[in-house]
Parts: structure tokens; C-alpha cells; sequence
């Protein structure tokens, strides 16, 4: 029957995924870009600028959630940045002794006792580092946090697991689009993370001309695709893939405010 059919798919399916994490090798570490970033050329700018899209806005939002006005916050960020470049800020780092976003945001308020410190700052002018585009857009996803502003540790962490999730989301919606599936995901990327009971199939099924035990293979799918991707991303920020199992625990408490 069609109903049973779909349903050895979707376990085959599950077995293919899991087959596939298990034996993919570990990917490199958000370590290994800082350590590159230390390089001159190509490499270090490429290896740099990653660094600034996945940290920049998080410790951004730390700094304004400290009180820190907007041109503040983005000086005292970029300079930050720009010291971890010149100033070998984190050659001495020991990747061993915990995530990267600990020892960033550590560094970062060593920084902003150095700047207090310093009666007269320079400007930085010519030297500044050109900002990727999400990070220019900072003030007004700030705007936007739902995370208590009177915490500013746990708003730097909310907006950095968010930021994770959100660069999962767009690789799947990536591959989609490459695959020429777009608008099936973007009909779709709505169920990536809610609830199972919750979710309105029969209308979907409907909107896109589908039966619902289509529809609802279609969703295993997609989800399935994202989890891949979400774990890739997470095992960037680990060393271990028992971190890796670790980190995506703590990622689903941080995501729901616990």
C-alpha cells in the first residue's frame, strides 16, 4: 500500500543519513580559521572574514546589551577584530581548554579594559577591516532580540546559537536551490523546527497540490537534509565528535531559552 511504502522509505531514508554522519570524516575547526587568520595573504583575509560573519554580531550584541552606544559597540568590536589581527591577540589560545566563543568573549573584555585604560585612543581610520555585509545589518537585528538585555553574557550566546541555526538554514535552502527545488523548501523551511503534532499538513498538502502522505516525506526529507548540515556547522566549534553530541544539547537548550 502507498501508505506503507512511504513508510519504508522514510526509514530507509533515516538509515542512508545516519550511515552518512557516521562515517563522514571530522570537518576543521573554527580553531583552525583563527590560526590561519594569523597567516599573511589570502588565506588569513579569507580565514578572517569568516571569523568576523560567525562572531562579529554576537559579540556586538554583548557589548550593547553592556550598555555600549551603537558607534561604540562597533568600534570597540572592529577593534577587537583588528587586534586579533595585528597584535597575534590569540596566539596564545589553547584550543584544548574549551569552545572558541568562551575564549572570544574572554578576550574581548580584556580588550575593553585595555581601550579604558588607554586616556587617548587612536583612531583607526585606514586600518579598519571591511565588515561582511550581515554585519553591517547589526544594529537592527539587535533591535530585534527577544533575549532579556539585562544579561548580556546570555544574549551573546543566544545570538551566536541563533546564528548557527541561521547559517544551516540558508545551506539548506542553498541546496535546494541548487538541486532546482526551491520552492518546495521554501514552502516547507517553516516545519524545520516545529512541533510534529503541530504542524498543518493537510493545508500544506493542499497549498502545494500534494497528498498528505507525500507532503509529510517530502518534510522527513527536508528536516533530515538540515540536521546534516546543522551537525556539520556545530562540529566546526568542537574538537571532539562526543563535543559535537555535547554541543547540540546545549544548542537546543540555548534555542529555547532554558
Amino acid at each position: 500500500m502507498p501508505e506503507e511504502e512511504s513508510s519504508r522509505e522514510i526509514d530507509q531514508e533515516a538509515i542512508k543519513q545516519r550511515d552518512t554522519l557516521l562515517g563522514a570524516a571530522f570537518p576543521t575547526t573554527h580553531w583552525s580559521l583563527v590560526f590561519r587568520a594569523q597567516k599573511d595573504g589570502a588565506e588569513a583575509a579569507a580565514a578572517m572574514d569568516e571569523l568576523c560573519r560567525r562572531y562579529w554580531y554576537p559579540l556586538y550584541a554583548y557589548l550593547r546589551c553592556r550598555g555600549y552606544e551603537r558607534a561604540d559597540a562597533q568600534d570597540l568590536t572592529q577593534g577587537f577584530f583588528l587586534k586579533a589581527i595585528h597584535r597575534g591577540l590569540i596566539e596564545s589560545a589553547d584550543a584544548e581548554k574549551g569552545r572558541l566563543r568562551t575564549y572570544l568573549l574572554t578576550a574581548l573584555n580584556r580588550h575593553i579594559a585595555d581601550e579604558l585604560r588607554r586616556e587617548n585612543a587612536v583612531k583607526r581610520g585606514g586600518r579598519a577591516i571591511v565588515l561582511p555585509l550581515e554585519c553591517r545589518s547589526a544594529e537592527e537585528q539587535y533591535a530585534n532580540e527577544p533575549v532579556d538585555r539585562n544579561d548580556p553574557e546570555r544574549l551573546f550566546l543566544a545570538a551566536w546559537a541563533r546564528s548557527v541555526l541561521e547559517r544551516a538554514r540558508q545551506k539548506t535552502r542553498d541546496y535546494y536551490e541548487q538541486t532546482g527545488r526551491l520552492d518546495m523548501f521554501d514552502s516547507l523551511q517553516t516545519t524545520l523546527s516545529g512541533d510534529e503534532n503541530a504542524l498543518p499538513y493537510r493545508e500544506l498538502a493542499v497549498q502545494m497540490k500534494a497528498s498528505e502522505t507525500a507532503l509529510r516525506l517530502q518534510v522527513f526529507r527536508v528536516r533530515q537534509r538540515f540536521a546534516k548540515i546543522l551537525r556539520g556547522e556545530v562540529a566546526q566549534t568542537v574538537q571532539t565528535p562526543e563535543e559535537l553530541e555535547e554541543e547540540l544539547t546545549w544548542l537546543s537548550k540555548v534555542l529555547r531559552g532554558e
